[in-house]
């Protein structure tokens, strides 16, 4: 720790502004760090590794449950950080330590769940870094997502248990989210609707069918503060890279935010700047910039919504 305390202090003096130099990175996954084909490119690799070596902390925030981080990414040594399910959890994989929970409470949970169950939908509950349904439902997701790039990350963050409520009530620390797929786009608002109405939660709306439902302190810009806290890192030192609507409360909590090419509209009004898309390590062009501005984001012009194209 502290021969990285001394790179970004070397990096902060170079411009004589330390107040302004990046210490944390808060990166999502999908759609940001990895490819349409859920790979992590070897120059986004390099590009984490460098920025771990100048002192600067990345940490992965993602909708995925943890045992749905990628191979490619766990297995990088600088990765030592992750906030999953929406910011429900934050890990040290280094310890397995859990650094924050935000959980929904069982019976809310529970009461949820049985939504997508009674129309027949795609659904999961996690629990402590897994997805967890009914065997049929299982199937389900097994054949939904077969021969996509999410084949394998369905298969790896998917348990059948044959009493999802049961399983629910049986783990008093809570349920990290509860996950649908709609029919359609109105059907998936109508669900966020109800849900919304009769429990304080949060919904998040991240495709045209899909629905997750958290806890009202699960959201990556909250889990991402509560984090940077933890590090005496404020909040005008931290760069954030997202693509969709969770990425929002993310952006929110980062002093410089940075839209995906591929990110839409809406997302991209609320960023600092615009990079390239991910097919083409827009991730990785922006980690780079940073790093030989020393420390600090080159090329940014305008103020957020009023993003630039680096």
């Amino acid at each position: 720790m502290r021969k990285n305390e001394k790179n970004n202090r070397q990096l902060c003096s170079r411009h004589g502004r330390e107040e302004k130099t990046v210490r944390m990175l808060a990166l999502d996954l999908d759609g940001t760090l990895l490819t349409d084909d859920k790979r992590l490119t070897e120059r986004t690799a390099e590009a984490l590794m460098d920025a771990a070596d100048a002192g600067v902390i990345p940490v992965i925030v993602t909708g995925r449950p943890l045992a749905g981080l990628p191979e490619s990414v766990r297995k990088l040594p600088c990765i030592r950080y992750v906030i999953t399910s929406n910011g429900a959890s934050t890990k040290d994989l280094r310890t397995g330590e859990t650094l924050r929970s935000a959980c929904l409470d069982t019976e809310t949970a529970a009461a949820i769940v049985r939504i997508p169950m009674a129309r027949g939908l795609v659904h999961s509950a996690f629990i402590d870094g897994m997805g967890y349904c009914e065997p049929e439902f299982m199937e389900l997701q097994y054949r939904f997502f077969k021969g996509t790039p999410l084949e394998e990350y369905v298969r790896n963050s998917r348990q059948a248990t044959e009493d999802i409520e049961a399983l629910i009530r049986s783990h008093p620390e809570g349920v990290e989210n509860v996950w649908c797929i709609a029919a359609d786009q109105t059907e998936r608002d109508e669900i966020a609707g109800i849900i919304n109405g009769h429990w304080k939660v949060q919904t998040v709306l991240t495709a045209l069918r899909d629905v997750e439902v958290g806890s009202m302190e699960a959201d990556k810009g909250t889990a991402v503060t509560a984090l940077a806290e933890r590090f005496g890192i404020h909040r005008e030192r931290i760069l954030a890279i997202g693509d969709n609507d969770n990425d929002l409360s993310m952006f929110r909590a980062a002093g410089t935010t940075v839209a995906m090419g591929n990110a839409p509209a809406f997302v991209k009004e609320q960023a600092s700047v615009i990079t390239e898309s991910n097919e083409q390590d827009g991730a990785a062009e922006m980690i780079e910039k940073f790093l030989t501005g020393g420390g600090r984001i080159n090329g940014i012009s305008g103020s957020r919504g009023q993003g630039s194209i680096l």
